[in-house]
């Protein structure tokens, strides 16, 4: 099957993106760890609208492009603006697998709820929450504070935690027990996922965590 002009148009689009910022980092002294949060955050908003111009499984044929080239970039060390940190990573390569794993939890899977309206605002929920939430866990990581596992820290969690409560709100989901509990379960996940699984798990982790409190609030 020939895929949609869509699927060409986002193929460019994060091509141009992952051009960007490896033109960026080649000429000039900004570090490896900045370039890669601008391809961790404008690679989720974008992905956000896959939804919108493309089918499900076109979804996860994209997923699919983007985790074979990002293993090989990987290997090969060819985009050093996302592969250039000073950590043990894989999290630029699960990231596109994790949104895949989330589209097909959403669409596919014998969980995937009956409204596709549904099953797509928990997919942009879960992006948000890897794409965002973990920004602002970094961010808020930079404040001294103990260290946790995995180099994360007790500020850059409640950072999160904090961004989760605000976005769940933002959402139109009420105060309740369960939203902290939910939001509690995703800062703890986060903060146990190293070597860069949390972004393999958060998007369905939080299309999960939407999914349960969308049904908790009818």
């Amino acid at each position: 099957m020939t895929p949609p002009l869509a699927f060409w148009a986002f193929v460019a689009i994060f091509g141009t993106l992952f051009g960007l910022a490896e033109a960026v980092k080649r000429s000039t002294r900004i570090p490896g760890t900045v370039t890669r949060k601008f391809m961790h955050v404008s690679s989720a908003i974008v992905s956000m609208w896959l939804p919108t111009y493309l089918s499900p499984s076109w979804m996860l044929v994209l997923a699919g492009v983007f985790t074979v080239a990002l293993t090989a970039s990987k290997l090969l060390n060819v985009l050093s603006s996302i592969h250039d940190v000073p950590r043990k990573t894989w999290g630029e390569v699960v990231f596109p697998l994790g949104i895949g794993l989330s589209a097909w939890l959403l669409y596919f899977s014998p969980w995937a709820p009956a409204s596709p309206h549904l099953a797509t605002n928990a997919y942009r929920f879960g992006l948000l929450t890897m794409g965002i939430l973990d920004l602002v866990a970094e961010l808020g990581g930079q404040i001294p504070s103990p260290k946790l596992w995995f180099g994360k820290s007790v500020a850059g969690s409640l950072s999160f935690f904090t961004a989760g409560i605000i976005l769940c709100i933002a959402h139109g989901m009420p105060a309740s027990l369960g939203m902290f509990a939910a939001v509690a379960a995703l800062t703890a996940s986060e903060s146990l996922l190293g070597n860069g699984l949390d972004n393999l798990a958060l998007p369905s982790l939080g299309a999960l965590a939407y999914l349960l409190l969308a049904a908790s609030s009818q």
